[in-house]
């Protein structure tokens, strides 16, 4: 009773068995790994976003040393590197005020270029302090100011 191949029929449903449960086997495997990568990508995601807060802070809080404002900048990309409600929040914020977020947009480019950003800040200072004979009259103005209807 053996078939062509010189097995007989129970030994190739045997063979046939067991590879599909070697299948099976290899399915549950990949779907844990699966599993696993995602769970990993999303901790590591939320970590990075509490490491981002956590520069941010930092960042503010050493505001008036000079020199630690790249610590707003790191923070600011990993936070927006890793969560989309800031960067919803953050394209919303640069389309209503984009002047005041285009510094910020030129130092979280891959080659940013700081000195000019510096530079064009340091001109934007000047500019308010002169324009109202040492008072920052830019400022005070810009704030008092009822907002536009649109």
């Amino acid at each position: 009773m053996s078939s062509e191949s010189g097995a007989s029929a129970p030994e190739k449903a045997l063979v046939a068995t067991h590879s599909s449960a070697r299948r099976d086997w290899k399915a549950k495997a990949r779907s844990v790994k699966r599993a696993a990568k995602r769970f990993s990508k999303k901790v590591l995601g939320w970590l990075m976003i509490a490491l981002g807060f956590v520069c941010l802070a930092a960042g503010f809080l050493l505001i008036i040393v000079p020199g630690h404002y790249f610590l707003v900048v790191v923070g600011l990309i990993l936070i927006l590197r890793n969560a989309y409600w800031a960067r919803r929040q953050f394209v919303h914020l640069k389309r209503r005020h984009p002047n005041w977020i285009m510094p910020l947009r030129k130092l979280l480019r891959r080659n940013p270029q700081v000195a000019s950003v510096f530079w064009q800040q340091v001109l934007k200072f000047e500019r308010m302090v002169l324009r109202g004979r040492g008072q920052l009259v830019g400022i005070r103005r810009r704030f008092l100011r009822k907002p536009r209807t649109v």
